[in-house]
């Protein structure tokens, strides 16, 4: 059975509702305030369990984190690779939801304190054929996936968040990389605004890589070497925008595991991900498979 390596990222999320977004020098009373367990690693690995998938997460928590330790493994997800870091703070962030849409601050804390070692020591258990799933929250991504494909495992790279020194990163190891319209624009160094475009130059710069380009309410796009696919959305009613994303990541590489159909996996991805935006919350969103038969 493929196993999944989800090495990422682990943050308590503070949320806030607001009726619009804080401005510069405003102070803004919050209508509502809750605190969940998020972070697009810990997202995925649930996005990835809920789809079926046999996970393992990776990562590191602080002197606070048993909560995740807990909270993983009563969703199906292995922690035997998860490290509580005495010494460190986990990982929180703090977003604003208004109209469904989110504004968030990060801070890395513990996510940041993930070193070669730990990295080399954790990819080693795992085979050829096997998947590692990462994102941009965490330290060292470019020795890890460096040190998956020595391992022989395909990885999957969500490119969020976006940042300059990505582009030196080893994307043309990456088997799949994940991104949406503004990350896409970033790394194909284009200002184009066609997502078709964005999602073919990007494929342009990466030959050997599949490109997921996902763009909320305009759909997804997909190329790789069977040629250009598109998703249209549905329209539904959408509450809180969190963990849309990770929930389409974790549902299509479910998919693509299983049938190795790119327009099933998209097509299951996008009907998971428009359960989770009709539902408050990061992780806690995210709908089972069961929920989409």
């Amino acid at each position: 059975m493929t196993k999944i390596l989800s090495f990422g990222s682990l943050n308590y999320d503070h949320v806030y509702q607001t009726d619009h977004f804080v401005q510069p020098k405003e102070t803004l009373a919050a209508d509502s305030y809750r605190r969940g367990f998020g972070g697009k690693g810990l997202n995925q690995s649930i996005a990835m369990r809920k789809a079926g998938l046999c996970v393992y997460h990776a990562g590191r928590v602080g002197a606070d984190g048993q909560p995740f330790v807990d909270y993983l493994t009563q969703n199906g997800v292995r922690t035997d690779y998860l490290i509580r870091d005495e010494a460190a703070v986990t990982g929180h962030a703090i977003i604003e939801v208004c109209h469904g849409e989110n504004r968030i601050l990060l801070h890395g804390g513990a996510n940041r304190q993930i070193d070669e070692e730990q990295i080399d020591r954790t990819v080693a258990a795992f085979a050829a054929g096997d998947w590692l799933v990462i994102q941009n929250e965490i330290a060292n991504v470019p020795h890890l996936i460096r040190s998956a494909k020595k391992q022989g495992l395909k990885v999957f790279f969500n490119a969020a968040p976006v940042a300059e020194d990505v582009l030196s990163y080893p994307l043309e190891l990456v088997d799949v990389l994940c991104v949406n319209e503004i990350e896409g624009a970033f790394l194909a160094r284009t200002k184009e605004a066609d997502f078709n475009k964005i999602a073919n130059a990007l494929h342009k710069y990466y030959t050997n890589t599949e490109i997921l380009l996902t763009v909320g309410a305009a759909g997804s796009y997909c190329v790789n070497k069977d040629g250009c696919f598109f998703e249209p959305c549905r329209k539904v009613s959408v509450v809180d925008t969190t963990a849309a994303g990770d929930t389409y990541s974790g549902f299509y590489l479910a998919e693509m595991i299983r049938s190795g159909d790119t327009r099933a996996a998209m097509a299951y991805a996008t009907r998971a991900a428009s359960i989770t935006v009709q539902r408050p919350g990061a992780a806690e969103s995210i709908p089972t498979a069961e929920e989409l038969i």
